[in-house]
């Protein structure tokens, strides 16, 4: 049995033993997942089939490839692979064969990634399939796979399969033509997230190729949902609009936020303004970015935690901050860790690191399972504070996307601060 390497922090700072702890917390994971592959090898995809709170696997009847897991395995795997020598040769095996599974059922299913596929890639029915034409999460979560693993193995084939996805997933969010699967696309109001991820993506791209068309894309994105759905007045980013591009009420005249989400995209929006700080046409841009994004990070945690069961609530009321959904899913701690950080880099206000220790202790303390070896507990509930059995987006496990990859790049961006190399 593992013991937890990672210890509670007693002061807002990070040293380089915090930091040597989470790349041993980083091995276990990775160990944990690698024995997976090894007694799931025949299985077409990334086997994270089981309960996140028993430790259990999920009976036969539940265990499919779903395209999300199947993109974010293959991203995590690749790029740890890099970071971790005594393990690359598993993780990219554990990598190709995914990403081979993946370009399967993409030819399988008219160029599309299914949200979930039959055991011979074919689509499974979940109620909710694009149209001809139409993208969804699973291909943005399948372009992070093909980018990561096409850029790092220097695999020309995969990197241009990579960009192919990402320019027909943008096309079809510029169309309009984005399906929220597992759930029926809401008619009433758009989702800010589809774009928020497509400005990582881009970012990724931006990294990985020096290409600055890549900015430009992010840079739009960016702008648009600036334009769309921040509202100055509340200083809230709020997660839906109109179809008509006004801030959308529901019909009880609430603004609903998603923390998580409002986080994630100012981490998306810092690293832009990282990337683009030399490019002069993206100064303007970069200042709205410097200005808007700390104070953002600082609101959601400020309005969005728990203060009752330490935590970030799924959704809150951008006026009243009353919790709307209570739950507090694991991914928005580790997201959060990486968004004080890069705040805390920006402007160095040490009010970030104290974010960051209260985000630390929650997540290593109240997420960590020992029945899967230090795997997160998909949701604790804000009443109680203990886990619930409440799934998320997916029914498998998330392969180390938010936690790991977010884990792992707070240690690069440490070592950007203290120039460490």
């Amino acid at each position: 049995m593992n013991h937890m390497p990672i210890k509670r922090m007693v002061k807002p700072e990070l040293s380089r033993e915090l930091i040597h702890s989470y790349l041993e917390y980083l091995e276990i994971r990775i160990r944990f997942l690698l024995d997976r592959f090894q007694k799931y090898q025949d299985f077409p995809g990334v086997h994270t089939g089981y309960d996140s709170i028993t430790g259990e696997d999920f009976p036969e009847q539940y265990i499919f490839p779903y395209s999300w897991i199947n993109g974010r395995g293959v991203c995590v795997f690749t790029r740890f692979a890099d970071f971790f020598p005594e393990y690359s040769e598993r993780l990219n095996a554990y990598a190709l064969q995914v990403i081979s599974s993946m370009e399967k059922h993409w030819e399988l299913n008219n160029h599309h990634f299914p949200f979930m596929t039959n055991l011979d890639g074919t689509e499974k029915d979940m109620g909710v399939k694009p149209p001809p034409g139409f993208k969804s999460y699973s291909d943005l979560y399948a372009c992070a796979g093909f980018i990561e693993y096409g850029a790092r193995r220097k695999d020309e084939k995969r990197l241009e399969m990579a960009k192919e996805i990402f320019m027909e997933t943008i096309q079809a969010l510029d169309q309009r033509k984005f399906v929220t699967e597992p759930d029926p696309t809401p008619k009433d109001y758009i989702l800010e997230n589809p774009w928020s991820v497509a400005v990582d993506l881009a970012n990724e791209f931006a990294k990985h190729l020096e290409d600055e068309k890549y900015l430009d894309i992010a840079a739009r994105f960016i702008t648009y949902l600036l334009d769309h759905y921040y509202i100055d007045d509340l200083g809230a980013y709020i997660e839906y609009i109109t179809p008509d591009g006004e801030p959308f009420m529901d019909e009880k005249g609430r603004y609903i936020v998603d923390p998580g989400h409002a986080i994630e995209f100012c981490s998306f929006c810092l690293e832009f303004a990282r990337l683009a700080a030399k490019v002069k046409r993206f100064s303007s841009l970069c200042g709205r970015i410097n200005k808007i994004a700390p104070t953002l990070i600082h609101w959601n945690i400020e309005h969005g935690w728990n203060k009752s069961y330490p935590g970030i609530f799924k959704t809150i009321d951008a006026k009243s901050f009353v919790p709307l959904n209570d739950t507090m899913p694991w991914w928005i701690l580790p997201e959060t860790l990486l968004a004080t950080l890069l705040a805390f880099e920006n402007c160095k206000d040490e009010a970030f690191l104290q974010h960051y220790m209260d985000s630390h202790n929650t997540y290593f303390t109240t997420y960590m399972n020992t029945k899967t070896q230090f795997g997160p507990y998909q949701n604790i509930g804000g009443k109680t504070g203990k886990p619930v059995d409440i799934i998320p987006a997916c029914k498998f496990q998330d392969p180390e996307f938010h936690s790991g990859k977010n884990i792992l790049t707070v240690t690069e961006v440490y070592k950007r601060i203290n120039d460490v190399h």
